[in-house]
């Protein structure tokens, strides 16, 4: 909601407060979502911990 509600009208970059680092954010955050955090993860560890 930030994205539309504060940056976009500020453009891209983030020199002019653009959305350019939202929507980075947003892209990680839903990358994540999709694929989980992996192999590495804390909660891989703490699920092997417990086995």
């Amino acid at each position: 909601m930030a994205i539309f509600n504060v940056h976009i009208a500020n453009g891209l970059f983030m020199s002019n407060n653009g959305y350019e680092f939202a929507l980075s954010l947003l892209a990680i955050s839903i990358a994540l979502a999709i694929s989980g955090a992996g192999r590495v993860s804390l909660d891989q560890w703490l699920a092997g911990k417990t086995r």
